[in-house]
């Protein structure tokens, strides 16, 4: 196809080399965005994309120097890059739903948990974005080639540096525009659609310019046609939830917001910024229910605080939670997504109201920002596999400290747990990220720290003032009591006292995250209790275990689990579905042992208990028969507290409530 006119070919190369270029760089935004949905934003995400696109386009330099010399003409070219855009239509637009379904269940195959974060992701990758990529970067190569051939007067090298210059301003235009026009504005499918037509229409141009009009017209009629037609198309492929009540694009991703009728004829809301995870409840009529979100302020609510900082406020539950129990409360909400802040307006009544303010901002610039002063602030900033380092830092929790009143307290969902189920002999150490946070929030001036991990998300209790545990639980205690609060505030107060535990001021001598450390690789990795179980085996291996360990006193609550714990490992895998299966099938056994370690205590069990056995061991021991339950010691009380945990778990914190009060009125809590 060498019969094109000169005087119109070399423009159109240039033209074409632009076109490479934009589309490369459209292709992999969109790619940001895609995995993102499915896997998260975390460094494994972008980093697996970066470096699987450029090996992609490595191949296909490669690759396009050697077909350049085989088969150098535009009209193969042209055939490479009408194939690439047939790909993206059929594979991202029709297909890339039920792809990433199967990559995403891939994870489970996988005991290890960075190759459960960098396989199915990698998969995913390769097959949405090879193939184009490949195709897409025979352009360079092959237009050196013709244009050196037909330009043999300015060199191969001046001729390459101007195609290299031209693509890459085509990079330059790829990058901005999804990044600040397209995505924000019209989503992945319609930019994937733009992408189609721009690579359809330059190919259909060649055809015009090679004679080959008929070609040109079919080529680009279909560019107009999956352009137009492959997003249509993929939104009626799309599944279609009943209980769907919003599904969007917004500039952080992918918004779905589910409603569900509870038996009791609640309504339920469900915020999902990705693909399987849930990120928060809302209860619009009832904000208190959801144990999980009440726990965020119930600390602020016992004290009596006026005036509330929530940062990350997503669909508004923690907000609609203050104002339920005490309306005269002044909120101010701070969220990044403004798609978000409109939804939650619209869903949630409660932040209708004159006592709220909602501010669009990262939370990190409002408080840099912000001069006001709280009584408490909530910051529920992680969502899921992302965790904003800038906003885990000694720097940032010291502008936090700075709006907080003298006798304050900050609240933090972590997202980081810390099982503290180790024997000692663990080497090396598993990373245990909320330790570093710990000492970062030492360092930047708070007095004490408490955390609870009832529900396994690491909520973590902030002081600006030394506050001991025991005058803390007893406050909670005495609210917990108080009949004429809410009930499922009241479970939610009794639940704190029981599993509150002090966070050592030893903690300070651990490394701290700061601006200029932060391991955001080893925070991404968020199987912890994989981390652990990793540990306790290698650990089972070594010579002092059978002595320190198995050895161990019966009355040591902390080797029980140990030896538990490892026992999962080794009878099934060192992973969150394994220790679940042991749970299954040997979780009885476990909770003999823990019930009769019980009956032989007198004294408060609650510290060790909210230390060493975690929630899901509690529903475990909730299903014996009361038979099997010794009747002597503090044995009962465990139980109950199981039966309790059980119910406050499944957000029934108001049937759980003659329970709690049953243990926080036996006078068998205290602080340690």
């Amino acid at each position: 196809m060498v019969s094109a006119q000169p005087r119109l070919l070399n423009p159109y190369l240039y033209l074409l080399s632009f076109a490479g270029g934009f589309n490369v760089m459209l292709l992999e935004m969109c790619g940001f965005r895609v995995l993102g949905t499915a896997f998260g934003s975390s460094i494994y995400v972008t980093g697996v994309l970066l470096a699987l696109v450029m090996i992609a386009l490595s191949v296909g330099y490669y690759l396009g120097g050697r077909f350049s010399q085989r088969f150098g003409t535009l009209e193969f070219l042209l055939g490479l890059l009408a194939g690439a855009a047939v790909y993206v239509a059929v594979v991202h637009l029709l297909l890339v739903e039920p792809l990433l379904d199967a990559c995403y269940q891939l994870r489970a195959s996988f005991d290890d948990v960075t190759l459960q974060h960098v396989v199915p992701v990698s998969l995913a990758t390769l097959v949405l974005f090879g193939p184009p990529m490949v195709a897409l970067s025979h352009v360079s190569p092959y237009l050196i080639k013709l244009l050196s051939a037909s330009d043999a007067g300015q060199g191969a090298g001046r001729t390459a540096g101007n195609l290299m210059a031209v693509s890459n301003v085509g990079s330059i235009a790829g990058t901005t525009l999804p990044s600040f026009l397209l995505l924000p504005v019209l989503g992945v499918r319609t930019t994937l659609g733009i992408f189609l037509a721009s690579l359809g229409l330059v190919v259909a141009l060649g055809l015009v310019l090679g004679r080959r009009r008929v070609l040109a017209a079919a080529a680009a009629t279909a560019a107009v046609a999956m352009a137009v037609g492959g997003p249509a198309a993929a939104h009626l492929l799309e599944k279609q939830d009943a209980a769907l009540v919003f599904a969007g694009e917004s500039l952080y991703g992918t918004v779905r917001v589910l409603r569900a009728q509870e038996d009791g004829g609640d309504e339920r809301l469900e915020y999902m910024p990705s693909r399987d995870y849930v990120h928060s409840t809302v209860y619009p009529k009832a904000p208190l229910k959801d144990q999980f979100t009440t726990a965020y302020v119930n600390v602020g609510l016992a004290r009596d605080s006026r005036r509330y900082l929530v940062l990350g406020t997503a669909l508004g539950g923690a907000v609609a939670a203050i104002l339920a129990a005490d309306p005269q409360a002044e909120v101010t909400g701070v969220e990044i997504d403004p798609l978000v802040v409109d939804l939650s307006l619209q869903l949630v009544p409660a932040l209708q109201s004159p006592r709220v303010k909602m501010v669009v901002r990262d939370a990190r610039l409002f408080l840099r920002e912000d001069t006001s002063t709280y009584d408490y602030i909530v910051v529920d900033i992680f969502a899921g596999e992302q965790i904003p380092t800038h906003c885990i830092t000694q720097e940032f929790f010291a502008l936090a400290h700075a709006r907080l009143a003298e006798d304050g307290v900050m609240q933090m969902n972590t997202n980081l747990w810390d099982y503290q189920v180790l024997s000692g002999l663990e080497q090396p150490e598993p990373f245990v990220g909320v330790r570093h946070l710990h000492s970062a929030l030492l360092h930047a001036g708070f007095a004490s720290l408490f955390q609870s991990d009832f529900f396994g998300n690491g909520h973590l209790y902030a002081f600006k003032r030394p506050t001991e545990l025991a005058g803390l639980r007893e406050q909670l205690s005495r609210r917990a009591l108080d009949t004429s609060a809410d009930p499922h505030l009241r479970a939610s107060w009794a639940v704190a006292a029981l599993s509150l535990v002090t966070v050592p001021d030893a903690r300070r001598e651990v490394r701290p995250f700061t601006d200029a450390w932060v391991p955001d690789h080893q925070l991404h990795l968020k199987g912890y209790i994989d981390r652990y179980l990793a540990s306790l085996l290698r650990a089972k291996e070594s010579a002092g275990w059978k002595s320190q360990v198995e050895g161990a006193s019966p009355d040591d609550l902390r080797m029980i689990s140990v030896r538990h714990y490892a026992a999962a490992a080794a009878s099934f895998s060192p992973s969150e579905p394994g220790f679940k299966s042991y749970l299954d099938k040997k979780g009885n056994d476990f909770c003999h042992e823990l019930l009769n370690w019980a009956a032989r205590q007198q004294e408060d069990i609650h510290v060790p208990v909210a230390r060493y056995v975690h929630t899901p061991v509690l529903e475990r021991c909730a299903q014996l028969p009361a038979t099997e339950v010794p009747a002597g010691g503090a044995a009962p009380r465990l139980r109950r507290y199981a039966e309790a945990a059980t119910l406050v778990d499944s957000n029934q914190g108001a049937q759980a409530l003659p329970l709690l009060v049953a243990l926080l009125g036996d006078g068998h809590v205290a602080g340690q």
